[in-house]
C-alpha cells in the first residue's frame, strides 16, 4: 500500500530565500508516516500508551534534488517493505513539489517494550495492516551504510535540554537532533551550507536533566557505499554522562 498525503506549509518551515528547511522536509516525511500508522490502526500514542510498546526510530537517509519553494504544492508518498528482521521494518518516502519528485528518503524502525527497552517481535497481522511494498525500494535498494565517525573533533558545542525538546515517550524528540547539529556547526559552515544529503543513525535517549554535548568534524572520507568525494559534515551528539546518542552527517 502506497500512502499518500498532502501537506500545506506554514511560513515557518521555509528559509530566507523561501525554500522548505531541511527540518521542515523531515517532518512532513514523519508526520505522513504518522498518518499511515494511524490509518493502520497503530497510531504511536494510542498504542505505546495502552500496550506500552512502540516503534522506535533507528536511522534516516535522506536526498533531496530540489527544495519546494514557498506556494508550492506538497505530497509525500509513503509504504512500509514489511519485515526486515523480526523486530523491524524500513519506512520509504517520496516527496513531490507541484507534481515533481524532490525528496527520497528511508527509515529504519524497531519495535521496543518502552519499559524494558527490549526488542519485540514484529506480528505479521499487525505489518498486513500497512500493505508492505517488499519489492518497491529507494536509492537503487542499496543498504543503509554506517557513518564513519571521527576519531577527531574539531569543535564542541554544549546545550541545554528544554522541556520542549521531549516528546510523548519524555525522550528528546527525533528531529531535534537535527537541531543540536546546525547549532554545532561552525558559523561559516552554516552561513554558505545547503545541504542536500542527511544521514542520521541514532544510538540512545537523551532523555529531561541530560545535557547535549555536540562534537563537530568536518571529512573527505566516503561513508561506506557512496561514491563521490563532497565533505562530509559530522556531528556527534553526546549525553554528558559520555553516552553517543545520535550521529549526524550533512553534505
Amino acid at each position: 500500500m502506497i500512502f499518500s498525503t498532502e501537506f500545506n506549509p506554514l511560513l515557518e518551515d521555509f528559509d530566507k530565500n523561501g525554500r522548505l528547511t531541511l527540518f521542515a522536509v523531515l517532518k512532513f516525511l514523519e508526520n505522513a508516516g504518522s498518518r499511515h500508522s494511524d490509518v493502520a490502526g497503530d497510531s504511536a500514542i494510542e498504542v505505546s500508551g495502552s500496550q506500552g510498546v512502540a516503534w522506535v526510530l533507528t536511522d534516516w537517509k535522506i536526498a533531496v534534488s530540489e527544495f519546494p519553494s514557498y506556494g508550492q504544492s506538497l505530497k509525500v508518498e509513503t509504504w512500509s517493505e514489511g519485515l526486515v528482521s523480526p523486530f523491524g521494518t524500513n519506512r520509504n518516502f517520496y516527496m513531490y513539489s507541484d507534481g515533481a519528485l524532490c525528496v527520497e528518503g528511508t527509515t529504519k524502525w524497531i519495535r521496543l517494550d518502552i519499559n524494558s527497552g527490549r526488542p519485540v517481535k514484529v506480528s505479521a497481522e499487525l505489518l498486513d495492516r500497512y500493505g508492505p511494498e517488499p519489492d518497491k525500494k529507494v536509492f537503487g535498494g542499496e543498504k543503509l551504510s554506517k557513518i564513519a565517525l571521527p576519531e577527531n573533533f574539531s569543535s564542541e558545542t554544549k546545550i541545554t535540554l528544554r522541556r520542549s525538546d521531549l516528546d510523548f515517550n519524555n525522550h528528546v524528540h527525533n528531529l531535534n537532533y537535527l537541531d543540536f547539529a546546525f547549532e554545532a556547526l561552525p558559523k561559516e559552515i552554516i552561513q554558505n551550507a545547503h545541504f542536500k544529503n542527511l544521514r542520521i543513525s541514532y544510538k540512545t535517549a537523551l532523555k529531561e536533566g541530560d545535557a547535549a554535548i555536540c562534537k563537530y568534524a568536518s571529512t573527505g572520507a566516503l561513508s561506506d557505499s557512496e561514491k563521490d568525494s563532497e565533505t562530509r559534515h559530522i556531528v556527534c551528539v553526546y549525553s554528558d554522562k559520555d553516552s553517543l546518542a545520535a550521529a549526524i552527517e550533512l553534505f
